[in-house]
């Protein structure tokens, strides 16, 4: 039929409804859209009917190119390269992509490292980290693959332009006389703080994946000529468990399939200007490390220098450990104090002290631009007064101008009654409105206060705990010496025919015959204890035979020779056992039955009265992959407590039953601990006390990454000092070994950390 515009434009709005109600999964009936427009009920059904049988045609096409599982092949050549720059672990060229004309980077590994496991897997997790972290901060990578020779490569997106490194130098190097050279410099300043922005969200998004950087530094950022800003070099980048900050963002953890042992396990990596002091130390990486780098790439941004150095590595690493920077504003006067504020709490020596994420420095900064008050600068009153006045340019001056008739008009009113009262009025509402504020601020600061003594004593039990399972690792990595092995075989047979004298309180060993192998053995402990003793620090290390005699010791003793069968780090029962009883040899005690590793009871030193601990771990006949081995002996060494890092402000207190009245919350480690007469017994914690202290403990060995932490309010509380008897507000939190089996990995040790004085 003939239809007019007027009626086509009606059938194109119905068929509109028609489709939109179809593609919100709401069908509608041809009846009932037509309803308003009976007349015209066919054309659109006829329309309809079309428009199904296109959409059906449409629809086996589309299908019939399905392509979920095929196998897609892409082969390209890289030609034509020429070298750009060097680096430590490989070399990057610059090349032409054949297939889609474009320019690439191609980075190599250095041909004298392609040999080497550790390198070539570094080099391999940079690659897909690279990939991996999808971000415009993040250099995109287009594929990876070998030579001919079989050495490693990948391909990756040219970035033609400077690092920031370059950048900062021309900028510091650039004179500033003219008014027209500060103009330029103080846009090129802005500029590079823009960069900077984008280099702490580009670390925050890898923070929230859960991977920490561990090289930040002005050099390893690359910016573009188009306004790119690219962090590069991901090498020495460690995967870590995400913390509650970083697990809130949404992301995914990235856990790298390429992973293993030894690209974990290098503690310490870094560029030592730029590196926190937990990797000075040789401490596991957290994105706090990150959030270090990111304070010293700012300084070297303001003051075109590093926050430390020094004439050796060792004295680099020294003054960063010790926190021994030079304010930037001191090298630059010119630096604004909210800058230096943000660049000093990120270069805080405490990793608690420093920016929780790299957002909320990234915020600081962004707030900083827009002259906008930043968080970790205190602003005067006037700095308020003039920052205001800057956003408010008409007002202020309007304002001024009514400021100086109101101050004309006040006159003439202050010399009349009803100004008094009306000015009485304002002070006692300004009063009240000061006490409120007051409160307020009261309240806040009592609650930052608790949040921070909280956070501090939870880092202080993750490092001792980090201590005390590295003493662990090195005893296990050293009894496993094939050399030891085969030495307290060899003494077991003799030592185990050796007469003991039951009246002595530790037996006896004639070591006549045993003296060339024993000395052997002494020789070879006391090399080991040397090389150990820059990684752990400890008063003496010892090797027991399978009988509990002692076979050796460092430093050396009177106690060679001797037999302590009956002490807990021999056997492991968590307190010493009664010598009388176990002479006979159906009683001997075996070396640390069912035990990995051990921490012993606490004990009194007879010369210093000081309480050590010992950490001991059991020698074996074979090695571990052995279906059946048997022990033959323990390893072990010493250690005072009051050699355990530790601030002024901190205790350690011992839950377990200790072997002097078997009574729970020995004082282990108090700032006035000291030294004790004999008749005077270590102080405990009250039974109330240690009872909390324990369902602390509790909870905390039942917490998963799935579970809230532990609140200020569980772990922060006011608590006699054990020692002066006084009320102090403390913080507790136990001491838990991550990655060892439960009945290890609960020390039975709390941290106590109190204010600083």
């Amino acid at each position: 039929m003939n239809v007019d515009a007027k009626t086509v434009t009606v059938i194109e709005d119905l068929l509109d409804r028609w489709e939109e109600a179809n593609e919100a999964g709401q069908p509608i009936s041809i009846e009932a859209l037509c309803e308003s427009h009976p007349d015209l009920l066919d054309a659109v059904r006829s329309r309809i009917a079309r428009l199904q049988e296109i959409d059906g045609r449409i629809g086996k096409g589309i299908e019939s190119l399905s392509r979920k599982d095929a196998k897609l092949l892409i082969q390209s050549s890289i030609e034509e390269l020429d070298f750009l720059q060097r680096g430590g672990l490989g070399a990057v060229y610059v090349g032409e992509d054949a297939a889609v004309h474009r320019c690439v980077a191609v980075k190599f590994l250095h041909p004298h490292l392609a040999t080497d496991p550790l390198c070539r897997e570094r080099f391999l997790l940079e690659a897909e980290v690279t990939a991996r972290l999808e971000h415009p901060g993040v250099i995109p990578l287009y594929g990876i693959g070998q030579t001919d020779d079989g050495d490693p490569f990948y391909a990756m997106r040219f970035i033609d332009g400077q690092s920031m490194d370059e950048l900062v130098k021309s900028l510091h190097e650039r004179p500033a006389e003219s008014k027209i050279n500060r103009l330029e410099n103080d846009r090129r300043y802005r500029q590079l703080l823009n960069h900077f922005l984008s280099v702490c969200q580009t670390i925050a998004y890898a923070h929230n994946r859960g991977i920490v950087h561990r090289d930040i530094k002005p050099a390893n950022v690359m910016l573009g000529k188009y306004g790119e800003t690219i962090v590069v070099d991901w090498g020495l980048a460690i995967p870590v468990v995400r913390d509650e900050p970083f697990r809130q963002s949404g992301e995914k953890t990235l856990m790298p399939a390429l992973t293993g042992e030894s690209s974990t396990s290098g503690q310490g990596a870094g560029t030592p200007v730029y590196m926190s002091p937990e990797q000075a130390s040789n401490l596991a990486p957290t994105p706090a490390s990150d959030i270090y780098s990111l304070g010293a790439t700012l300084y070297k941004i303001l003051s075109g220098k590093t926050p430390v150095d020094g004439n050796s590595l060792v004295e680099v690493k020294q003054r960063v450990i010790d926190g021994r920077i030079t304010p930037v504003d001191e090298i630059r006067p010119n630096v604004p104090p909210p800058l230096a504020a943000i660049t000093h709490k990120a270069l805080s020596l405490k990793p608690s002290d420093r920016y929780a994420t790299a957002l909320q420095m990234a915020e600081d900064v962004e707030a900083f631009l827009a002259d906008e008050p930043v968080s970790a600068y205190r602003e005067s009153w006037l700095g308020k007064a003039m920052r205001v006045a800057r956003h408010h340019r008409s007002a202020t001056q309007t304002a001024i101008i009514a400021l100086l008739i109101g101050s004309v008009l006040a006159g003439f009113a202050f010399l009349t009654l009803g100004a008094y009262a009306t000015r009485e009025t304002l002070l006692r509402k300004d009063a009240q409105a000061a006490q409120i504020q007051a409160s307020d601020e009261r309240a806040n600061a009592e609650r930052l206060r608790r949040e921070s003594m909280a956070t501090s004593a939870k880092f202080l039990a993750k490092s001792l705990g980090n201590e005390i399972d590295l003493r662990w690792r090195v005893l296990e990595a050293e009894a496993a010496s094939p050399i030891l092995r085969k030495l307290i075989t060899d003494l077991n047979a003799n030592v185990s025919t050796a007469p003991v004298d039951p009246e002595r309180d530790e037996g006896a060993l004639l070591l006549s015959s045993l003296d060339p192998a024993r000395s052997e053995l002494q020789n070879w402990l006391q090399a080991r204890y040397i090389n150990s003793q820059r990684s752990v620090k400890s008063d003496s290390w010892f090797v027991q035979s399978i009988d509990g005699t002692q076979l050796a010791r460092v430093l050396p003793g009177d106690s060679i020779g001797r037999n302590y069968r009956h002490r807990d780090y021999f056997h492991g029962r968590g307190y010493d056992l009664n010598l009388g009883s176990i002479s006979k040899d159906a009683d001997l005690p075996k070396p640390l039955v069912d035990k990995v590793v051990h921490m012993s009871a606490v004990y009194e030193s007879t010369n210093t009265r000081t309480l050590k601990v010992s950490f001991s771990v059991p020698i074996y006949d074979a090695e571990v992959e052995a279906y059946s081995r048997e022990r033959i002996g323990v390893m072990g060494m010493s250690v005072e407590l009051g050699d355990f890092a530790m601030d002024e402000n901190t205790w350690l207190i011992d839950t377990r039953p200790d072997p002097f009245a078997k009574q729970r919350g020995l004082l282990l480690q108090h700032p006035d601990l000291g030294q004790r007469s004999e008749d005077v017994e270590p102080p405990r914690l009250s039974e109330e006390l240690v009872g909390r202290s324990l369902e602390l403990r509790k909870k905390r060995a039942r917490q998963t990454d799935r579970v809230a932490s532990l609140s200020p309010q569980e772990t922060v509380l006011l608590i006699d000092d054990p020692i002066h008897f006084t009320p102090t507000l403390v913080a507790m939190e136990p001491i838990m070994i991550k990655g060892r089996a439960a009945d290890v990995a609960d020390t039975g040790w709390i941290v106590v950390v109190t204010e600083t004085k």
